[in-house]
């Protein structure tokens, strides 16, 4: 049984569907509870919202939902009591998944996560995790998209999706998810360039840094990944490289770029191999494959922006980012060179052939063969510069 009382009972009379009256004081009480005992005696002051009873008729509702769902027998007073509620808002669940989650994730995605975080937070504020339906999604979905658009909005559902993921299985307080609502994505457009045009850009790199912008030609590997990589990554009597680490800002992370991405073992491409070997046999286990000439330490993102800028600068264009220039290209031309996508998705490193075709428009010996078919080493008429690397002596 429960009922329902004034805030300061004193003298009040209850009158019914009428409210309380104070016959002495010709008043009516301005706050309400509803009084109940659920294994103790509990007084509830507000709704699920945190909305206080300041209304006879909000107090007498309020009752009745209460009446409705102990005789359901899925009355939970945690969901009324205003100091165990806020344990459930979105606002301050999300700031215990973002402290959890940026220990996760490369400190250069940490400006995002607190983008996306914060807007939800500004969204759903208060509201109870519990009582999120699917509406409340589209509702969100169509807020965001009064400023975001496309792939930007999926990643703010996306990462939405993940903190309700965590509340469910992290802190086990939701059963399920909600449906999400589709969010109509294009698929994105992306610059890569021939090997013809790789080769007149190649022209522009000054010699000391041709050895880490060949490899990322060569090999596809990624900016950051290139950077990390070190002498001990290498094994000459193998001719292979493991990629295991890279760069995320100015911090080394132990692991490759991606969610459960493991270590890439790739051939050393022919053409940086006499470089490779040099670097190896002069320097300590320890040092970065690639030495920035200007320090002898690693390239910072930095330095390998500026190295990028001046070949843009020198060539006459614009627009162009290293990474299509160099691993979009890479994954393009092999595809459009007749290699089977499994083969380029095992050189690229990727998880799923979805990755790799949407770059494109096994064994060693099957990753070597492929790599062949890359080169810097095609002559063209570029005044009386020869292309062909010179990556002996350089870089070191």
């Amino acid at each position: 049984m429960n009922r329902l009382g004034p805030a300061s009972p004193r003298c009040s009379t209850h009158v019914p569907k009428l409210g309380f009256l104070c016959s002495a004081h010709k008043t009516t009480p301005k706050r309400f509870f509803v009084d109940l005992y659920w294994k103790k005696q509990i007084r509830i002051y507000s709704d699920k919202q945190g909305q206080p009873l300041d209304s006879y008729h909000r107090a007498l509702n309020l009752q009745g939902r209460i009446t409705h769902e102990v005789e359901n027998r899925i009355f939970d007073p945690s969901k009324y009591m205003r100091s165990e509620i806020q344990g459930f808002w979105i606002s301050n669940l999300l700031d215990r998944f973002e402290e959890a989650k940026l220990k996760t994730i490369a400190p250069s995605y940490h400006s995002n996560y607190r983008r996306m975080i914060r807007a939800a937070k500004d969204h759903f504020g208060a509201t109870d995790v519990r009582e999120l339906r699917k509406l409340d999604l589209i509702n969100y979905k169509e807020k965001i998209e009064t400023d975001l658009k496309g792939k930007t909005v999926k990643n703010y559902l996306d990462l939405l999706r993940v903190f309700l993921n965590w509340c469910r299985s992290d802190l086990e307080i939701i059963e399920g998810v909600p449906p999400f609502p589709e969010v109509d994505v294009q698929e994105p457009s992306f610059k890569w360039l021939s090997q013809d045009d790789q080769i007149k850009l190649f022209v522009h790199v000054q010699e000391a840094d041709k050895p880490i912008m060949a490899c990322m030609i060569l090999c596809g590997v990624r900016p950051g990944e290139a950077r990390a990589l070190r002498c001990k990554d290498v094994d000459l009597r193998n001719s292979t490289i493991t990629i295991s680490s890279t760069w995320s800002k100015d911090q080394l992370r132990e692991r490759r770029k991606g969610r459960g991405a493991k270590k890439l073992v790739i051939p050393i491409h022919p053409e940086i191999r006499d470089y490779v070997s040099t670097r190896v046999h002069g320097n300590l286990p320890e040092a970065f494959l690639f030495a920035n000439p200007i320090t002898g330490g690693p390239y910072s993102v930095q330095r390998l922006r500026k190295v990028w800028a001046k070949v843009k600068a020198a060539a006459g264009i614009t627009g162009l980012r290293l990474y299509e220039a160099t691993r979009h290209s890479f994954a393009s031309q092999l595809v459009n060179a007749g290699v089977p996508i499994n083969a380029v998705s095992d050189l690229m490193g990727h998880r799923s052939l979805k990755m790799t075709q949407r770059y494109a428009h096994g064994d060693l010996s099957l990753k070597a063969t492929t790599l062949e078919k890359m080169t810097l080493k095609k002559i063209i008429n570029i005044g009386e510069t020869s292309p062909r690397l010179a990556l002996e002596n350089s870089g070191q």
